[in-house]
């Protein structure tokens, strides 16, 4: 499985990019942004964890502490993408 960045989302706004990673600690059910097919935690069976999403679909791991290090890190510009 491939770690998702910000350019993977197809997420326009900085806004809604933090939508989207409060939906996923919150746990609610969230469709994947690339494929629209449901994201699962990355870890079953382990310590249960609100931090690390997959998506069996399209293969991409959705790290949220990255993608929100990521977001902070493009906070001066207009557009995260």
């Amino acid at each position: 499985m491939e770690k998702a960045t910000l350019k993977d989302l197809n997420i326009e706004s900085r806004e809604d990019v933090l939508r989207f990673l409060k939906r996923l600690w919150r746990q609610e059910k969230t469709p994947c942004p690339i494929c629209s097919a449901a994201l699962e935690p990355l870890h079953k069976k382990a310590k249960k964890s609100d931090c690390d999403w997959q998506c069996r679909n399209c293969g991409k791991v959705f790290r949220t502490i990255h993608l929100l290090d990521e977001l902070n890190a493009l906070s001066g510009e207009k557009s995260c993408v």
